[in-house]
């Protein structure tokens, strides 16, 4: 089988908790790892790009009973990745793609936290976003910087995949706009029933009661941002988070100062 809907993104923004939950869902069969990142690391392979979803007997079995199966899968290395959609769109021509975009500034420090943790990263946040800051104002770097994004690790990701609107354009080329949702994490975090409930709407799948909704890979023990880059990072995604609501239709007030 091959998916019916993607989570692409973007990271740190509630994709691995929104995929548990409806992973949950009788009528879903979901990848069986969260991450299979297949679109982005096989391009759009008739192989590889099966690898870890269901059996296609699983659906042949299931419709015989009379029950509908629903794969699906959550890579948040998808997102900002410029030749995914266009894999994604030459093998599952009209998926569902549900997007989970949280406050910029939040996601790049907890992206940074994260990092650290997993010994990745090892320079300080502050160290990192001066840097990058200084990296995307230099119009010489603006062809370095579209390389750099295709990368999974590098040091201008905390400010290059906050930038949604723009990373949205690759996959407003080949999807239209009716079969994308867009939820902010915030209000997922803050009321995960409801934001899987509009979800599974979204699927044309029926609500899903549970009495608990843990948070997964939340970060732990993070000191305090520094003010004056927060007020640096703020001032940077200000523009770039306008261009979001306009797109929106709503204003979501990240980071308001």
């Amino acid at each position: 089988m091959l998916p019916e809907f993607f989570i692409p993104g973007e990271a740190k923004c509630g994709t691995t908790s929104m995929f548990r939950y409806l992973s949950l869902h009788p009528e879903i069969y979901p990848s069986d790892v969260k991450e299979p990142n297949n679109f982005w690391r096989y391009g759009s392979s008739p192989l590889w790009c099966r690898q870890h979803y269901p059996f296609r007997w699983v659906r042949t079995l299931r419709k015989l009973r009379g029950k509908r199966t629903v794969t699906g899968e959550a890579s948040p290395e998808y997102f900002s990745k410029e030749p995914v959609p266009a894999s994604i769109a030459e093998r599952c021509p009209n998926p569902y793609l549900i997007f989970l975009f949280r406050d910029p500034v939040e996601r790049a420090f907890s992206d940074h936290h994260m990092l650290v943790k997993a010994g990745v990263e090892t320079v300080s946040f502050e160290e990192r976003i001066e840097q990058s800051l200084a990296w995307v104002r230099d119009p010489g770097m603006k062809e370095v910087l579209e390389c750099l994004n295709e990368l999974e690790h590098h040091p201008a990701r905390y400010l290059l995949r906050g930038a949604y609107r723009k990373n949205l354009e690759p996959w407003l080329r080949h999807f239209p706009r009716d079969r994308m949702l867009f939820i902010e994490s915030e209000s997922f975090f803050e009321n995960p029933e409801r934001e899987v409930n509009r979800t599974l709407s979204f699927l044309g799948l029926s609500p899903m009661e549970k009495q608990d909704w843990p948070i997964f890979k939340k970060g732990q023990n993070k000191q305090p941002m520094d003010s004056d880059i927060r007020q640096k990072l703020q001032e940077y995604f200000a523009p770039l988070n306008r261009e979001l609501y306009q797109f929106l239709g709503e204003d979501w007030s990240w980071s308001a100062s």
